[in-house]
């Protein structure tokens, strides 16, 4: 998901360029026709690991075009969902309105600074976004801020590519072919469980406890794989839009010829595996 750029903290490397809204924008189409229904999945089993009872107030920090914000608000209670781009806030305010739902708040913020009161909340939630903030320090900071005391936050970071072989190829044939560009070359942001833990509790949370969550695909073919995963995701959006059209397909046929030539030609499974932190504000 997306959300929040400031100032990196000191000794902090400098922030991704996908900590900016500008590329949440510009992906936000494919994101959405692509990704809604496996990251509902991920939201799913978010939501069941906080354990909230029904009614919970949530906050939802870079909530995207709102696969976690519209189940939350499902079961009740008064829902905010914050990012910081226009486009995936647009999408979200869609999907509120269709359902019908009267209970969501929605609002450009940065998830380092969040302008909500103290102990607000029941819940509060960060999918896939809090991984991209310039200071997650800070960021883990205003979830524990926000929160009501027994509050629970749930993080959910990427495990690195090398658990799942179909990504973890499409983006050593990338580096292969353009070894100049950074891909790889840092490493997965919160991906290991005992980083997530410590950074929980460095915030003040306690009772912490990462789990692994998988939900597994199955792709038509390697190219439908390749081209969807070449329309949601963000850094391959910007890519295409620094190369241009014509060198865009050199590569991307390159990609594809690999990926058949690894997985063959048929169906491609694949199963990415997520952390979620889940912790208790005492």
């Amino acid at each position: 998901m997306s959300n929040a750029a400031s100032d990196p903290a000191p000794n902090q490397p400098p922030p991704s360029p996908l900590a900016s809204p500008e590329p949440w924008d510009l992906v936000r189409d494919g994101y959405v026709e692509e990704l809604w229904g496996e990251f509902s999945k991920f939201s799913k089993s978010a939501l069941e690991l906080a354990k909230l009872p029904p009614g919970s107030d949530v906050l939802d920090v870079c909530a995207g075009p709102g696969t976690l914000t519209v189940q939350a608000a499902r079961v009740g209670g008064q829902v905010v969902g914050v990012d910081f781009s226009p486009r995936m806030l647009e999408e979200l305010r869609r999907r509120v309105e269709d359902e019908g739902l009267t209970n969501v708040e929605a609002f450009e913020a940065d998830g380092q600074n969040l302008p909500l009161s103290d102990a607000s909340f029941d819940g509060a939630f960060s999918m896939f976004g809090l991984i991209f903030f310039p200071d997650r320090a800070r960021g883990f900071r205003e979830l524990h801020r926000v929160l009501r005391p027994g509050g629970r936050a749930v993080v959910a970071s990427w495990r690195p590519f090398v658990h799942v072989p179909p990504i973890k190829a499409a983006f050593d044939t990338l580096i292969e072919l353009m070894p100049e560009l950074p891909f790889g070359k840092s490493k997965a942001p919160l991906g290991e469980p005992e980083e997530m833990r410590a950074e929980f509790e460095a915030a003040g949370f306690r009772d912490v406890v990462v789990e692994v969550v998988t939900h597994a695909s199955t792709a038509p073919d390697p190219g439908s794989f390749w081209q969807s995963m070449a329309r949601s995701s963000a850094p391959f959006v910007l890519l295409r839009r620094r190369l241009g059209e014509e060198r865009w397909a050199a590569l991307s046929d390159g990609i594809r010829s690999a990926l058949v030539e690894r997985f063959g030609p048929g169906p491609l499974e694949f199963a990415p595996q997520a952390l979620m932190g889940v912790a208790t504000r005492p």
